[in-house]
C-alpha cells in the first residue's frame, strides 16, 4: 500500500511538470482609427473626436487622441466647412446646419482620405402619447447566472406611441431620472423639512426606435421608454416623492439607426444557441483611397426634442401610477438638499407653472 501511495505520488509529480501554459496567438495590428462624429442640429457645442484603439495586450485607459487631421463637413452643394482642433483630438464644428441639404464627414490622417455618406438632417422627432404599465423588471447582479444573482423590481414601465407619418421615423432615446425624496432634521426645538434630490443616467443599450419591418406605415406603437422603480432605495428615514423624468428623443438617419442596432446586437451576443448573431457594425465611414484600412465609429446627424414626466405611484388606485407631462424646463442640478423650502422645480401631482 506504501509502495502504492509513492508510485502515485511520482506519477502526479510527473503530470504537473509536464504542464504548461497556453498562449493563445492572436494576430496584432496596429491601432485603427475612431471617429465619434454626433453632430446634433441647433446646438451650439458640436465637436468630432478622433482617437485609436489599444492593440489586444497594450495596457491603459486612455485612448491616444489622433491630433494634427484635417476634419471638415461637406454639404451637398461641395460647400466645405473646416472644423479647429480646439483640445488634441477634439475638432470643434463652428457652423450651422441647413435642413434643406445633406452633409458628410471627411477626415485626412497619416496620409489616408476617410469619408462618409451624405446624411440628412432629421426634422424636430415628437411622441404622440406617453403611458405606463404598472409591472416588474429583471435585475441580474454580479456577472453569473445563478438564481441567486436575479432580483425582481415592482416599478412601471414607460411606453410611447408615435403615430403620425414621417419622413424619418428613426429615433434613439436618452433618459435623466431624478429622484425626489425628503427628510427631517432637527434645528433646536423644532423639526426641518428638507427636500433633496438625486440624478440617475442609465447605462444600458442604444434605445432605438423605427417602424416594424415590412410595414406600408411609419407608426410606432408601444415602444418602451424606461422603467422606474416604485420605491427606489434612500435609507432609513427618508421618504420618496416621485420621479421627474427627462427624456431626450433623438431623431436620426436610418443608416445611424442601423448602426446603433447592430451594436446592440453585439452587446447582446454571448455565444448561446438563441442568442443574435454578432455582427459587425455598419458604420457609414471609409477609407476611399486605401480599401484595407479600418476606420470605427459613425457620422451622425440629430434633432433632439426633450420631454419632461413627473411619475409617482398612485395613492388613489391600487397598482397603478400617476404620469404628468411637466410643461415649464427648470434648471435642476444634479443632486443637492434644500432645508425649509422647496426647490422651484420640485414636483407634485398638483403644481402651478410659470405664465400658466
Amino acid at each position: 500500500m506504501v509502495k502504492w501511495l509513492k508510485y502515485s505520488l511520482v506519477f502526479v509529480v510527473f503530470l504537473v511538470g509536464c504542464e504548461e501554459i497556453y498562449t493563445p496567438k492572436i494576430e496584432s495590428r496596429e491601432a485603427i482609427l475612431v471617429a465619434d462624429a454626433r453632430i446634433v442640429f441647433g446646438g451650439n457645442n458640436n465637436f468630432i473626436r478622433l482617437y485609436k484603439t489599444h492593440g489586444f495586450y497594450e495596457k491603459g485607459i486612455q485612448y491616444p487622441p489622433v491630433s494634427g487631421a484635417e476634419v471638415s463637413i461637406l454639404d451637398d452643394k461641395n460647400v466645405e466647412h473646416r472644423l479647429f482642433e480646439s483640445i488634441p483630438g477634439n475638432y470643434t464644428a463652428n457652423f450651422s446646419l441647413d435642413p434643406q441639404y445633406h452633409y458628410k464627414l471627411k477626415i485626412i490622417t497619416e496620409g489616408n482620405t476617410y469619408e462618409s455618406s451624405f446624411e440628412p438632417v432629421p426634422p424636430l422627432p415628437d411622441l404622440d402619447t406617453v403611458y405606463g404599465e404598472a409591472g416588474i423588471k429583471i435585475v441580474k447582479e454580479g456577472g453569473n447566472n445563478s438564481a441567486e444573482q436575479i432580483n425582481e423590481v415592482e416599478g412601471v414601465h414607460l411606453y410611447g406611441d408615435i403615430l403620425n407619418e414621417k419622413e424619418y421615423p428613426y429615433y434613439r432615446f436618452t433618459t435623466r431620472k431624478v429622484m425626489q425624496y425628503t427628510y427631517t432634521m432637527q434645528i433646536g426645538d423644532f423639526e426641518e423639512t428638507v427636500y433633496a434630490w438625486s440624478s440617475f443616467y442609465p447605462k444600458e443599450n442604444f434605445n432605438v426606435a423605427a417602424p416594424p419591418e415590412f410595414s406600408s406605415s411609419t407608426a410606432i406603437i408601444k415602444h418602451p421608454l424606461t422603467f422606474l422603480t416604485r420605491w427606489p432605495y434612500i435609507g432609513q428615514g427618508k421618504r420618496f416623492a416621485g420621479w421627474i423624468l427627462m427624456l431626450y428623443q433623438h431623431g436620426i438617419s436610418e443608416s445611424a439607426y442601423n448602426y446603433y442596432n447592430d451594436l446592440n446586437n453585439q452587446i447582446n451576443a454571448q455565444g448561446r444557441l438563441f442568442d443574435p448573431l454578432y455582427v459587425q457594425a455598419r458604420g457609414n465611414l471609409k477609407c476611399i483611397n486605401d480599401s484595407t484600412q479600418i476606420v470605427l465609429g459613425n457620422f451622425e446627424i440629430a434633432n433632439i426634442k426633450e420631454h419632461r414626466f413627473f411619475v409617482q405611484y398612485s395613492a388613489v388606485e391600487e397598482g397603478s401610477y400617476f404620469i404628468k407631462t411637466i410643461p415649464y424646463f427648470y434648471d435642476i442640478p444634479n443632486s443637492g438638499d434644500l432645508f425649509g423650502e422647496k426647490p422651484d422645480f420640485w414636483e407634485a401631482p398638483v403644481k402651478y407653472y410659470p405664465n400658466e
